[in-house]
C-alpha cells in the first residue's frame, strides 16, 4: 500500500510540474516545430526516375548456350569466354562499378552538374549552382583546396557523389532490376538514366566484342596445330560460335539486357519528406521541453536547499 501511495504521489507531482510549466513546454515545442518547418523548406527537392530491366536470355537458347554446355570446359581451359548468357549479377556489378560510372561521367561531361548543382528552379527550369564551388559566369571551379583535394573535384570524388544518386534494386523472384537515378531536376534525372542504360549496353557490347575477338585470334592461330581430328572439329565449332557472338554484339541495338519499363520523368518529388521531418522534430522538441522543465525544477530545488 505504501508503495502504491508513493507512486501515486510521485505521479501527481510529475503532472503538477507539467501543468505548472505548460507554457514553457508549449513555447519550446512550437519553436521546434516552426524551426523544423523552416529548415525543411530550405532542403531542395529531388526527383527520382526509375527504369526496369532484365538480363538478356535470348542468346542462351541453343547456339551459344548449347555449345557452352558441350564444350564449356574446354573453352575455359583455353581462356575462351563463350558468353551466351547475360547474368543479372553482372548487370548489378557493372552499374555500381567505378570503371563503368567513371567512363559515363567522362563521356557525358557532367562533372559540373554532379558536383556543383544545389537545386533547381521550377519556374525557369534552370539548375542552381553553388557559387562557393563553381562560378557559372566564368565557368571556373572556385572551391577552396583542402588537403589532396583541388578546386576542381577529381574523377574519383565525382564518382563517389554520382554513385550516391544511383540505386539498383533486384527482385529475387523475377531477377528484375529497378535502376533509379535521383537528381534535383526531374528532366535531367530521366535523361541521365536513359543515357546511363545506353552506356551500359555499349559498355557490355565492347567488353564482349573484345573477348570474342581475342577468342577468335586464339582459335585461328591454334586450330591448324592440332593433330587430333575430333579436337579440330571442336575448335571449328568454337570458332563459329565466337563469330556468332561477335555478330550479335554488332547487330543488337540493346545489348546485355532487355528493358521492361522505360525511364520516365517524375512529377512528384522523391525527397525530402517534409511532413516526416516536421513530425519527428516536433516530437523531439516536445521531449526536450519536458526535460528542460524538470532540469530547471531540479536546479531550483538544489539552489533552495
Amino acid at each position: 500500500m505504501d508503495n502504491k501511495k508513493t507512486v501515486s504521489s510521485d505521479l501527481a507531482k510529475f503532472v503538477t510540474i507539467l501543468i505548472d510549466s505548460y507554457k514553457s513546454i508549449v513555447i519550446i515545442t512550437f519553436i521546434g516545430a516552426a524551426l523544423s518547418i523552416f529548415l525543411s523548406l530550405q532542403i531542395p527537392n529531388k526527383y527520382k526516375s526509375d527504369a526496369k530491366i532484365v538480363a538478356s536470355t535470348e542468346d542462351n537458347k541453343g547456339g551459344l548456350g548449347a555449345i557452352a554446355g558441350q564444350f564449356g570446359g574446354l573453352a575455359n581451359m583455353a581462356g575462351i569466354s563463350l558468353g551466351g548468357k547475360s547474368d543479372v549479377n553482372l548487370l548489378m556489378d557493372t552499374l555500381k562499378s567505378r570503371n563503368f560510372l567513371k567512363s559515363f561521367i567522362e563521356k557525358e561531361d557532367i562533372k559540373v552538374e554532379i558536383f556543383a548543382v544545389e537545386g533547381w528552379d521550377m519556374s525557369s527550369n534552370e539548375l542552381l549552382f553553388n557559387p562557393e564551388i563553381y562560378d557559372i559566369d566564368s565557368k571556373k571551379w572556385v572551391r577552396k583546396p583542402e588537403g589532396l583535394r583541388q578546386s576542381e573535384p577529381s574523377l574519383e570524388e565525382t564518382y563517389t557523389k554520382f554513385s550516391e544518386m544511383i540505386n539498383v534494386a533486384r527482385n529475387k523472384k523475377t531477377d528484375l532490376l529497378t535502376v533509379s537515378l535521383t537528381f534535383y531536376s526531374p528532366e535531367i534525372s530521366k535523361l541521365w538514366l536513359e543515357k546511363l542504360l545506353e552506356h551500359l549496353s555499349e559498355y557490355l557490347r565492347e567488353q564482349d566484342k573484345l573477348e570474342a575477338q581475342k577468342s577468335l585470334d586464339y582459335l585461328s592461330n591454334n586450330r591448324k596445330e592440332i593433330a587430333i581430328s575430333e579436337l579440330r572439329v571442336v575448335f571449328a565449332e568454337l570458332l563459329r560460335e565466337q563469330h556468332q557472338k561477335l555478330m550479335l554484339a554488332n547487330v543488337k541495338s540493346i545489348y546485355g539486357y532487355e528493358i521492361r519499363d522505360s525511364a520516365y520523368m517524375p512529377e512528384e518529388k522523391a525527397s525530402p519528406k517534409r511532413a516526416i521531418i516536421v513530425i519527428v522534430s516536433t516530437f523531439f522538441a516536445f521531449v526536450l521541453s519536458i526535460a528542460f522543465v524538470f532540469i530547471r525544477k531540479f536546479i531550483g530545488i538544489v539552489k533552495n536547499a
